[in-house]
């Protein structure tokens, strides 16, 4: 999903940390915060924050400058994790208590096996460059061969792939370009769907898949119906597909663990932001302008929920008590329970938020532009405000 950006984030870590110093402060390039670890801090949990959620042993964030931050169930305090770098992360999922995956800015995924108190890097954006000239170099040297060896009777199949080798060239020519642009693609979202399966999207239609718990990854941009190269903002799955949203109102979704794509009937040309998949396996997409779209049947078909205000809504998470939470821009808070009842609070920063946690007491840990924000008693706020 699209997070917090990245001169919002600028500007927090500049208050909480000063200007970041570096060995070779003379040198630095944009890049050395791939490598650089990120800084610890007090206030670290002010920061802008992009993502959170809830494993059995922890509640874990991310957000810029690589602060990721853990607390254990029933604490208050916060630790930030060890982390071996400084980019903006925009996603975190877990697989179970121990397994993690966080990706973000600059190419960079990294992985936790201890819950989230410490981290390495697995891939960074130098190596994604080389992966996807590597991939796109096969891909066209393969059609290629291919469209040679056809004879002219199917004038059908040489029109398709010689359209798939135009596609697959521009890629490669776009990979090879950022040979001299150095590694600007971040990702935007990650789904660990087992310990080994590992899906991860972001700006330009990047999508990639490891299978082997993020050891190696696989690129699988050309497996999408998307020409135009759409920013793939979000991913999510049940236990038959995987789901990706992004840009243009763009919906696909897998049914064998992404080896091929069907591009769904979207209910929007819009950004799409979040992806969700509720504990009555509903499929809900949230995006631009407020629009929010619930499917039953698994993307075939959708229904829209209008909150009060027509905010940009940036995710989608299960309420203990049934239904789901969502969280927008402008502060906005939104339940909608299980009868299809709606309601809406603002939080009183007025904050862009960005993804939330809903304890079984009640209580919501929301996360976005102000850092970590608590909130004791959504029913009792979102009813004080409807009476105001």
């Amino acid at each position: 999903m699209i997070k917090a950006t990245a001169c919002a984030g600028a500007a927090v870590i500049a208050a909480l940390y000063g200007a970041p110093t570096f060995a070779n402060a003379d040198t630095i390039t944009d890049y050395e915060v791939i490598n650089a670890p990120a800084m610890k801090a007090a206030k670290a949990s002010k920061a802008v924050l992009t993502e959170i959620t809830q494993t059995d042993n922890y509640t874990v964030a991310v957000g810029d400058y690589g602060v990721v931050l853990y607390r254990a169930a029933g604490q208050n305090e916060w630790q930030q994790a060890d982390v071996p770098t400084s980019v903006l992360f925009t996603s975190v999922d877990f697989v179970d208590a121990d397994h993690g995956w966080a990706v973000g800015h600059h190419g960079v995924i990294a992985a936790t096996k201890d819950g989230g108190k410490s981290w390495e890097v697995q891939l960074n954006g130098f190596e994604f460059i080389e992966l996807q000239q590597q991939h796109f170099q096969n891909v066209v040297d393969e059609l290629t061969a291919e469209l040679d060896s056809l004879d002219g009777s199917d004038a059908d199949a040489e029109d398709e792939l010689a359209f798939a080798l135009d596609n697959a060239s521009f890629l490669l020519e776009m990979a090879q370009a950022a040979d001299a642009e150095g590694p600007t693609k971040p990702f935007l979202d990650v789904r660990a769907v087992s310990q080994d399966v590992i899906f991860a999207v972001g700006a330009y239609g990047t999508l990639i898949r490891s299978r082997d718990g993020g050891e190696s990854w696989d690129i699988l941009d050309d497996r999408l119906e998307n020409p135009d190269g759409y920013h793939l903002n979000a991913l999510s799955s049940d236990d038959q597909y995987v789901y990706v949203a992004g840009e243009a109102g763009q919906l696909f979704r897998s049914a064998d663990l992404g080896d091929s794509w069907e591009l769904l009937d979207s209910p929007y040309y819009g950004s799409f932001f979040g992806l969700h998949v509720d504990s009555k396996n509903r499929l809900w997409v949230v995006g631009l302008r407020g629009n929010i779209f619930v499917s039953d049947d698994q993307g075939d078909s959708f229904n829209q929920i209008k909150l009060p205000d027509n905010v940009n809504i940036n995710s989608v998470v299960d309420a203990p008590n049934g239904g789901v939470y969502l969280v927008g821009n402008a502060g906005v808070i939104g339940w909608v329970d299980t009868a299809g009842n709606i309601k809406q609070m603002t939080h009183s920063s007025g904050a862009a938020l960005t993804d939330l946690v809903a304890h079984d007491d009640g209580r919501l840990t929301v996360v976005g532009q102000r850092g970590v924000l608590e909130i004791a008693d959504f029913e009792s706020e979102s009813s004080a405000q409807t009476q105001e």
